[in-house]
C-alpha cells in the first residue's frame, strides 16, 4: 500500500469502527429500557410488600385550645430512646426479576422526663405518637408499656404535623412522676431501607440481619459496625447536639416535618451493583475495543500481505458489538459474572474462528484470541475495581500504544515499506 491507500485504508476502517461503536452504543437504551422496567418491578413489589420504612418517634404531643385560634400543640421529644431493630431478609420474584424485602423486628423503650414538659400541660392529657412509612403490614394490636400501665395503639397519627401514617395512644400524666418509662414492640415490612429519625436526647439504635451486605445511609454513621458473611450489627449513638430541632417546640415555633426527616439515618439492604449498572459501565468501553481489535487486524495487513476487505473488519466489529447485546440479556437471566464469562467466550471463538480464514493461519488468530482475552479480563476487573478505572485504562492504552509503535517503528509510512510475511512464512517471526 502506498501513503494514498493507506490513508483511504484508515478513513475507512475509521469510519466503520464509528459505524460499529453506534451499534454498541444502541445497547445503551435497551440497558435504560431494561433497567425502567426492572425499577417498575421493584416498586410494584414494595406497594404490595411495603416500602421503605422510616420510624418516627415516639413523641409526645399536646393540643390545647386557643380563643379564635387553631389549637396550638406542643411537641416534647424522650429523654433517652433505645431501638433494637432486626431484619430478615426475603427474595421476591416476579417474572425474571428479583427484589430483595424485609420483615423488621422493632423493640422500642426509653422514658420521658418530666421536666421537659410544661406544668401548664400535666393537665392535658397527650398522644403518644409513633410515625411510620407503612403501617399496611402490621397485622396485630401494638401493646405500649407507659409508665408501668398497659394500653394500646390505635391506627393514625391524629396530627397534621407527621405527613406520613402511624399509631397513637393516649396516656395519662402524673404530677409526682419525674419521668415516664416506655416501652413497646412492632413487626412490619418494607423493602430497600429500614431508617431511624433521632428523636431522643440520647439515641441509640442497634440494627442486625443475616443479611452481609448492608448500606449505611443517612445523617449519621454507625459508631460500631461488624459486617461478616454470616451478617451484619451495627451501633449508632446519636446526641441531641446533632440535631437541628430542640426537645420540645410548639407548633407556631418555626420546626417542621423536614428538619426532623433530614436527620434520619439507618441501614439498606444492599444487593452490589445492580446488573445493569454493570451492562452499562461495559458498554462505555466498546470504543476501546473495537479500536484496540481493528488496530491489531490493521497491523496484520502492515505487516503482512494479507488484504482484509471493509466488510471483514464490519463483521469483526458486529462480533464485538453483539457481545453488549448478548451480555444484558444473559445477565437478565443468569447473573453478571457467568453471563459475562459466556458472552466473552462466545464472543472470543466467533472472532477467532473467523480470523483464522481471512489471516490465513492459526497463530495469527491466536494473537486475536490472546489480545481479546487481556481486553475482557481487563474490562471485568475494572468494573470490579471502579476506583482504580481511570489507572488501569491509562496503564492499558500505554502499553497497547508502546506495543504498536514497536511493532511499527521500521515501517516508512510514506512508501510503506516493511519486512513481509507470506501466508506460509512462520508467523513468529512478526514479533522479532
Amino acid at each position: 500500500m502506498n501513503t494514498h491507500s493507506v490513508s483511504k485504508k484508515l478513513f475507512g476502517i475509521g469510519f466503520i469502527a464509528i459505524i460499529c461503536l453506534v451499534a454498541s452504543y444502541l445497547v445503551l437504551g435497551l440497558v435504560m429500557e431494561r433497567e425502567h422496567r426492572y425499577t417498575q418491578v421493584l416498586q410494584e413489589i414494595a406497594q404490595s410488600w411495603g416500602s421503605s420504612q422510616t420510624m418516627l418517634g415516639p413523641v409526645l404531643v399536646f393540643e390545647t385550645p386557643q380563643k379564635e385560634k387553631e389549637s396550638l400543640v406542643t411537641y416534647v421529644l424522650p429523654k433517652d430512646l433505645e431501638i433494637e431493630s432486626f431484619l430478615v431478609p426475603e427474595i421476591r420474584s416476579r417474572g425474571i426479576f428479583d427484589s430483595v424485602v424485609y420483615t423488621e423486628k422493632i423493640t422500642v423503650h426509653g422514658s420521658f422526663s418530666a421536666s421537659d414538659i410544661p406544668k401548664n400541660l400535666l393537665t392535658v392529657q397527650p398522644k403518644l405518637v409513633v410515625s411510620l412509612s407503612d403501617t399496611r403490614s402490621i397485622e396485630k394490636q401494638l401493646a405500649l408499656s407507659w409508665n408501668n400501665l398497659n394500653t394500646s395503639f390505635y391506627p393514625g397519627t391524629m396530627v397534621d404535623f407527621f405527613e406520613s401514617f402511624g399509631v397513637h395512644a393516649f396516656v395519662p400524666l402524673s404530677k409526682s412522676a419525674t419521668e415516664y418509662p416506655f416501652s413497646f414492640e412492632l413487626e412490619v415490612k418494607g423493602s430497600d431501607r429500614a431508617l431511624f429519625v433521632p428523636v431522643g436526647s440520647e439515641t441509640v439504635v442497634r440494627a442486625s440481619s443475616v443479611w452481609d451486605s448492608p448500606e449505611f445511609v443517612g445523617a449519621y454513621l454507625p459508631t460500631e459496625r461488624l459486617v461478616t458473611k454470616e451478617g451484619f450489627e451495627a451501633t449508632w449513638n446519636v446526641s441531641s447536639f446533632g440535631r437541628s430541632y430542640p426537645q420540645h417546640w410548639q407548633s407556631d415555633g418555626g420546626v417542621n416535618i423536614d428538619m426532623l426527616m433530614n436527620s434520619q439515618f439507618g441501614v439498606g439492604l444492599y444487593e452490589g451493583v445492580g446488573m445493569y449498572t454493570q451492562v452499562f459501565r461495559s458498554v462505555k468501553y466498546a470504543v476501546l475495543f473495537i479500536l484496540i481489535t481493528f488496530t491489531a487486524f490493521f497491523l496484520f495487513e502492515t505487516l503482512t500481505k494479507i488484504r482484509l476487505h471493509p466488510v471483514q473488519y464490519l463483521l469483526v466489529g458486529a462480533s464485538l458489538a453483539l457481545f453488549y447485546l448478548l451480555l444484558l440479556s444473559l445477565t437478565e437471566h443468569i447473573g453478571f459474572l457467568y453471563a459475562y464469562i459466556l458472552a466473552t467466550v462466545l464472543t472470543i471463538i466467533l472472532i477467532t474462528t473467523y480470523s483464522m480464514n481471512i489471516l490465513k493461519e492459526r497463530a495469527r488468530a491466536g494473537y486475536v484470541a490472546a489480545l481479546l482475552c487481556v481486553l475482557y479480563g481487563f474490562m471485568y476487573v475494572v468494573l470490579k475495581l471502579e476506583d482504580y478505572a481511570l489507572l488501569f485504562g491509562s496503564a492499558l492504552i500505554f502499553l497497547l500504544i508502546a506495543g504498536v509503535m514497536y511493532l511499527t517503528r521500521d515501517i516508512d509510512w510514506f512508501t510503506n515499506t516493511a519486512p513481509k510475511l507470506s501466508a506460509t512464512d512462520d508467523s513468529s517471526n512478526l514479533w522479532k
